[in-house]
């Protein structure tokens, strides 16, 4: 088992990052789940001055920040045979990331994503397609090359129960720490197999309306504390639930631990969400301490959403000294 290094697991993509100003937002708030709506007039067309054509996905974002500050890290994701795949590769080998575990497909293409950026804080929207990515394989003889101490697992496509299981069995055999920011999919199983996965799990990162997804059919307060300590009835060691401006909460079993977020002008979110989980599970390697996790979290995710692409703005190591972690 090879200490302190890291494995992270999901997508690749291409991101077109589209800005638009003339977008109508609309309340919501009587849907838990989609609680604000951003609308363009249909049949319009919507111009923009500012497109950019980055490196995303969730697996590639993790990895790339894991390798930024100071972990040994590969990445298992699965790319076309196109232009875009090769970029992205290039991208990947270029951060310093193993890329012996990457896999190739002759049939689909590179994922890719259009990215549109609205509103007065640059929120997102994202459309996806996920093309190689939904054929990503975790059979049990690509499982066993595993052998990190550490994986971080990003969303996965749906129907894979099973390789979900040849993953969380591997996991449980060799002790690895897993930790886990599911998925659509994966947000949506049932309550027994989401306990099973989660008891195996060491960190679970969830957003406030994933948080309210999973616990959607228990009859629970819309508020942190009850969210957060019914969600760690599922099983995992430590649960994590960012909530947007209003900061991101940690809780062990038997302290909730708080972290305001760090002010900045967001120039795009994309990303956020990931540089954070990345962040803090670089904060618990490094320093064993949730606190710190937090802190170097939520620095990381105000570094990325300063500037444009999910990766453009990571912190790395020589910067830890700067927020004295």
């Amino acid at each position: 088992m090879l200490g302190n290094h890291i494995t992270a697991i999901g997508s690749a993509v291409y991101d077109i990052m589209f800005y638009a100003d003339n977008v109508l937002f609309i309340d919501n708030r009587q849907d838990l789940l989609r609680q604000k709506l951003a609308a363009f007039e249909y049949g319009a067309k919507i111009y923009s001055d500012k497109v950019y054509l980055v490196n995303g996905g969730s697996g590639a974002n993790v990895a790339a920040s894991f390798a930024n500050l100071g972990l040994k890290t590969q990445i298992v994701c699965r790319l076309g045979l196109d232009f875009l795949g090769k970029d992205i590769l290039a991208n990947i080998r270029a951060k310093k990331v193993s890329t012996k575990l990457i896999q190739f497909d002759h049939k689909h293409k590179t994922g890719l994503s259009f990215v549109a950026n609205v509103g007065q804080d640059n929120e997102h929207v994202i459309f996806a397609y996920r093309g190689a990515n939904d054929y990503l394989d975790l059979n049990q003889d690509k499982v066993n090359k595993i052998n990190t101490s550490w994986i971080y697992l990003t969303s996965l496509p749906k129907n894979y129960i099973k390789q979900l299981d040849t993953l969380f069995h591997h996991v449980a055999r060799k002790k690895i720490k897993l930790a886990w920011n599911p998925g659509a999919y994966q947000l949506q199983l049932p309550a027994n197999k989401l306990k099973d996965y989660l008891s195996k799990t060491h960190v679970l990162v969830v957003n406030r309306d994933e948080a309210l997804e999973i616990l959607a059919k228990h009859q629970v307060k819309n508020n942190i504390r009850d969210l957060i300590k019914n969600l760690h009835k599922f099983g995992q060691k430590i649960t994590v639930i960012t909530d947007g401006q209003k900061g991101s909460y940690a809780f062990d079993g038997q302290e909730l631990h708080f972290r305001p977020v760090k002010k900045v002008k967001a120039l795009n979110t994309t990303g956020a969400g990931d540089s954070f989980g990345a962040g803090f599970v670089t904060g618990l390697i490094k320093y064993r301490d949730i606190k710190k996790g937090l802190a170097l979290g939520t620095y990381n995710s105000a570094a990325v959403v300063s500037k444009i692409g999910a990766q453009t703005g990571l912190l790395c190591a020589n910067d830890l000294k700067k927020y004295k972690l």
